[in-house]
């Protein structure tokens, strides 16, 4: 396994590469004339270069994580830095599902134009959907367990400063894809409406596959912090239900002044990370002196 995750890496870190070294003359014609096919719509025309810029450092923050994760020689760091690596990659995929569909569909006639680029396309996809299953399966030695709080006598629950850090850390992470689906609003009158439901399903995508596979978002993983249940099994519809919760107003808000509405609803928390195991290990401490 090991040996499989190392060789997942280098090819996620080429496949990045690659594709980055066949938009080139892309990258040449938007960013040479930044108006070049939009006439007088300089927001948007800035909103899709915005868009570029921040895909970019995206994939350049994977390459590094991946390259720490390959050079470390410390296990513990190594591994911290490949977990990093695993939930940026595996989500940013997720994410782009709706966006090469929503792509495919619209633009089929261009991405399509024949059946050498047809092949190359699909090809690309299939490797893509490769590494992210090969992703998936090679898992950090160190993963967020899940944990009902019933089972402990003590833990340390995230501060306020932290769970706000969470949620601007997140919103970061979904930028790129929101203004995508921006501008697509602003460019076209057509398809508003799919265009907003996939804006609204990105958020939703998100927060419940981060947190049904990892325990964690971005911001929980830099905070080292989880999700863990309150008196219930941590299924993943418990978890779908918290996401849900997300959509009431203001609920992003609420833990400002205790009450923390998504947590309380789906009998959840959110944690530091292995703070439930001290509190226990010192219980069997205590028990055997």
């Amino acid at each position: 396994m090991k040996k499989l995750q190392t060789v997942t890496i280098w090819l996620i870190l080429a496949f990045i590469l690659m594709n980055h070294i066949t938009r080139i003359k892309y990258y040449q014609q938007f960013f040479g004339k930044v108006l070049f096919g939009y006439g007088s719509d300089y927001f948007t025309a800035y909103l899709i270069m915005a868009d570029n810029i921040l895909l970019f450092l995206m994939d350049l923050l994977t390459i590094l994580l991946g390259v720490a994760a390959l050079a470390y020689s410390d296990k513990v760091a190594r591994d911290r830095m490949y977990s990093f690596f695993r939930y940026v990659y595996v989500m940013r995929s997720f994410l782009a599902v709706p966006i090469v569909i929503y792509s495919t569909i619209t633009f089929a006639k261009y991405i399509f134009p024949d059946p050498v680029s047809t092949f190359i396309t699909l090809f690309r996809d299939a490797v893509w959907i490769t590494l992210v299953v090969f992703m998936i399966i090679c898992k950090p030695e160190k993963r967020v367990q899940k944990v009902n709080l019933q089972d402990y006598d003590m833990v340390a629950f995230t501060t306020t400063g932290h769970r706000f850090m969470h949620y601007f850390m997140d919103l970061l992470f979904l930028l790129p894809i929101w203004m995508y689906f921006v501008q697509g609003m602003l460019s076209s009158r057509q398809n508003q409406l799919f265009q907003l439901l996939i804006f609204v399903g990105s958020f939703i995508l998100y927060y419940f596959l981060s947190e049904a596979i990892f325990r964690q978002t971005l911001g929980k993983m830099i905070t080292r912090s989880c999700v863990v249940s309150d008196g219930v099994e941590l299924t993943t519809g418990r978890v779908f239900g918290r996401t849900l919760c997300r959509l009431i107003p203001f609920n992003n808000f609420s833990f400002l002044f205790g009450a923390k509405w998504h947590d309380r609803v789906s009998s959840t928390a959110v944690v530091y990370v292995d703070t439930w195991e001290q509190a226990f290990e010192e219980k069997l401490l205590v028990a055997e002196s």
